[in-house]
């Protein structure tokens, strides 16, 4: 989450991703041709293609408690999660740090292997990337000043006459735009000048990533913000509801997908992915509850009632499950 000003930057120890990239040397057009790396389990015949030689490059914006950079290491919940995979696959990880705009379309492009951070579910998603199984589920929060005056839960009544605003990008961008009766629909390049536009009081409602606002609202008590749950909103098909939280990959490169999906479905068989979360600041069990068959939105769009491979990039799934087998926890 990059700062400007004398905005405090609470994720990334006052660093831009534009400062770390330039420091650290990893803008896009660094990264190297396609290679092929063989998986470090013997058992498995067929090979990986990935970015860079040997290593897994990861697109991600740096929002915390997710994802970020330290010490030239992915950390964050997400983060640990993705390098844990990619041990047991025999990969290093190379961090790309970048706006969140590019992300998606770096691992698009075919100039990063995998997108993470918090990344939603969504139908438009499925036309342009693979996406994994959920690492977990977010639950769904309204960002606000203290003294702004609601019920337990956000309903599309309290956005009447309001300011809302989020991230141009996400996922409910579509849907918020079509709330009736809200007073301004704003879009914002990061996080944070959101967050600073709901402190100043210029933005009333702000729509982001639950675990990166509540992660800066813990670290910055003075900032007088709450958040507080959304009601499921009636008619949508995101806004209100828990998301499901993947990770995006090229559909160009099937056999790293399934091999990394395999390292998801290992993190749910280990408790991992609850470990990882728990380990940064995301606690509540809530987000390894799933969303319930009869609301779950994938079904017949990328997913199956089994949870096949359905939809654009539908293919026959390649077994890698013994690349983590004997993996150690």
């Amino acid at each position: 989450m990059a700062s400007s000003g004398n905005f405090p930057n609470a994720l990334n120890g006052g660093l831009s991703r534009r400062t770390v990239l330039s420091g650290l040397g990893l803008g896009l057009s660094a990264l190297a041709a396609s290679a092929v790396v063989p998986l470090r389990a013997a058992t498995i015949t067929p090979e990986l293609k990935t970015v860079t030689p040997g290593a897994l490059t990861i697109a991600f914006n740096g929002d915390m408690p997710m994802s970020s950079l330290q010490d030239g290491q992915l950390i964050g919940a997400d983060g640990e999660m993705i390098t844990a995979i990619a041990k047991q696959l025999g990969l290093r990880v190379a961090p790309a740090l970048m706006d969140w705009a590019a992300t998606i379309e770096s691992v698009r492009s075919g100039r990063a292997d995998l997108v993470l951070g918090n990344v939603g579910w969504s139908a438009a998603r499925t036309q342009v990337m693979l996406l994994t199984d959920a690492i977990y589920y977010t639950g769904k929060f309204t960002l606000m000043r203290q003294d702004t005056k609601v019920g337990d839960r956000v309903s599309v009544d309290d956005l009447k006459g309001r300011s809302v605003g989020t991230v141009g990008g996400f996922t409910i961008v579509p849907e918020l735009k079509k709330v009736p009766g809200t007073s301004e629909v704003k879009l914002y390049d990061t996080s944070d000048a959101c967050v600073r536009d709901v402190i100043a009081g210029r933005l009333d409602f702000a729509f982001l990533d639950a675990p990166t606002v509540g992660y800066m609202i813990k670290q910055n008590p003075n900032w007088g913000l709450k958040l507080v749950p959304t009601q499921v909103f009636p008619g949508y098909k995101l806004l209100g509801q828990k998301q499901t939280t993947i990770l995006g990959m090229n559909p160009d490169n099937p056999d790293l997908f399934d091999a990394v999906n395999a390292g998801v479905a290992w993190l749910w068989k280990t408790g991992l992915n609850g470990k990882y979360l728990k380990a940064n600041s995301m606690e509540s069990d809530d987000y390894l509850i799933p969303i319930p068959a009869e609301n779950n939105p994938r079904i017949g769009v990328d997913r199956d009632e089994k949870g096949g491979l359905v939809g654009k990039w539908a293919h026959t799934p390649k077994d890698f499950s013994s690349a983590f087998a004997a993996a150690k926890i």
